[in-house]
């Protein structure tokens, strides 16, 4: 089982093997607690859906304040990794004294990675529960 709640799982279902002795019955509570994971993961996976399917039905700042935040995400990285270092040459500034993409903070860094796993799940997630509902 993958998802967000295979890291409780695992410690739980360790728990059951060591107190329940019937190698039957801990088979089956096993299972129920895998059943009960998996439905818990899909409930969370339709919730994030319908979440981003009611604000693809709202006004156009709504529907695309996500791809827009992470257009200005990349461009504040283009301007460090690209732009300041062309400018640095252009008026003639050491390149060792042009901090480039060290110069990032690690917030923005951080915004970036995690919001694009997420715009990019979420999309994801978008499709399929639009293909199978519709």
């Amino acid at each position: 089982m993958i998802g967000a709640l295979a890291p409780f799982i695992g410690p739980v279902l360790e728990i059951v093997e060591r107190v329940i002795p019937d190698p039957k019955e801990r088979a089956r509570i096993e299972a129920e607690l895998k059943q009960a994971a998996a439905d818990a993961e899909a409930r969370m996976a339709e919730a994030q859906a319908a979440i981003i399917t009611a604000e693809a039905q709202g006004s156009p700042l709504q529907r695309n304040w996500r791809p827009v935040f992470m257009v200005v995400c990349m461009g504040l990285l283009v301007w460090h990794a690209v732009a300041v270092p062309i400018l640095a040459a252009a008026l003639a500034v050491p390149l060792d004294e042009v901090v480039g993409l060290k110069a990032v903070p690690e917030g923005l860094w951080t915004l970036l990675v995690v919001g694009m796993g997420g715009y990019i799940g979420g999309r994801s997630l978008e499709k399929v529960f639009a293909g199978k509902g519709g």
